[in-house]
């Protein structure tokens, strides 16, 4: 009866042993794909994988790590991290790995402890570890600061008695950091001077010079930059900034170098935004998309000529790889126009410095290889045809 008992209560503990194992394997095996696959991808795959086998050792496989390189003897030995050469190698205590910079302390740790679990592998001993474009982006790329969401800053405790603006605070915290004080204040003949240079790019004549000067308004500078930004001037002085970055000619460039009569009409049309005070968004949209999204209005249609400032040959004889350098172009403007980073690397490969792969670099351009360009298009609305 006793034996009976003991038994069905062994029986009875079965189920549970084994289910109490297999959630530890399930673990173990999440805490390989969550830090020990994207780490050795990351740093060891380039050198010891398929595609390049230095030292004669891979480590895109278990069987692989256990086999070992030119040695002769396992990169790790399961259980054992102390007894492992992987480790003695990212501890810099035997070969140093990786050789551009030691791992930190805590990824070396997450080495230390999969070993500790006896080297778990999902997939089977001889499953290869497949490097992904995503493995090439390290964590500190992804803390680029161009990359990172906009946020509100702390507005720093400075600049008391001469900072008048939030922007005069954080240009004192670094006056304060530096041990320097700020220069003297500009009197009104120089306040003045800028504000024309600034937003006109011509310098004020005489008679508005004393104007301001005399003026004892308590709101007389406020005043004179609004009247400033409601000039015309106002945009055609910045309008140029914008022309240059989209690269803006009147002439088709290469050795004819036609001239495109119609392209001043773009130029008006970002003289207008910037006069109209137009939102960045809906200035955006219109000159990547507007002929979708009102092409019944010709000064929202007229955005798009952006897609057509591209230096081109009418004679051109090779047409495809001609409209291939087009798109490039096209290409990498957009990103250095609204993304505000050089993507022109990645046309050919990864990009070297920044976190831009060749695959987005691609991808981008995948938006923009639906591209036309009409041989002709009206720029008046009908009334003023009529």
């Amino acid at each position: 009866m006793i034996f009976r008992i003991l038994v069905i209560a062994g029986v009875l503990a079965l189920p549970a042993i084994a289910t109490a194992d297999d959630n530890s394997n399930v673990e173990h095996l999440k805490f390989f794909e969550m830090h020990v696959r994207p780490l050795l991808a990351q740093h060891c795959l380039e050198c010891h994988s398929e595609e390049s086998q230095k030292g004669g050792l891979r480590l895109d496989s278990r069987t692989a790590i256990l086999k070992g390189g030119e040695s002769e003897e396992p990169a790790v030995v399961p259980g054992k991290p102390e007894e492992s050469p992987l480790i003695d190698a990212v501890r810099y205590e035997s070969y140093e790995m990786p050789p551009q910079g030691q791992l930190p302390a805590k990824d070396i740790e997450v080495l230390v402890k999969w070993i500790e679990l006896g080297a778990p592998w999902p997939g089977g001993d001889d499953a290869l570890i497949v490097r992904q474009d995503s493995d090439r982006l390290t964590d500190e790329d992804r803390k680029w600061w161009a990359v990172q969401p906009v946020i509100e800053p702390q507005l720093p405790e400075a600049g008391d008695g001469w900072a008048r603006n939030e922007i005069d605070r954080f240009i004192a915290s670094q006056l304060d950091a530096a041990e320097l004080k700020p220069a003297r204040e500009a009197d009104r003949h120089e306040l003045v001077r800028r504000a024309y240079f600034d937003l006109h790019g011509l310098p004020p004549t005489p008679e508005q010079v004393d104007a301001f000067v005399n003026d004892e308004r308590q709101d007389a500078w406020e005043r004179l930059i609004r009247e400033l930004l409601d000039s015309p001037r106002y945009g055609e002085r910045w309008a140029q900034h914008w022309l240059d970055v989209v690269r803006y000619a009147e002439s088709d460039g290469y050795n004819e170098d036609a001239f495109r009569p119609e392209a001043s009409a773009y130029r008006d049309y970002v003289i207008r935004s910037l006069n109209d005070d137009k939102p960045y968004n809906q200035f955006v949209r219109e000159q990547l998309a507007g002929d979708e999204i009102n092409p019944d209005d010709p000064d929202v249609f007229i955005g798009t000529a952006y897609l057509r400032h591209g230096v081109y040959e009418w004679n051109q004889r090779n047409a495809r790889m001609h409209w291939s350098l087009i798109i490039n172009e096209m290409t990498r403007v957009t990103g250095e126009a609204f993304l505000g980073i050089g993507i022109g690397c990645a046309e050919c490969h990864d990009h070297k410095y920044d976190p831009i792969l060749q695959k987005d670099y691609y991808g981008l351009q995948a938006f923009l290889s639906s591209v036309a360009w009409p041989l002709e298009r009206e720029l008046a609305t009908p009334s003023e045809i009529a």
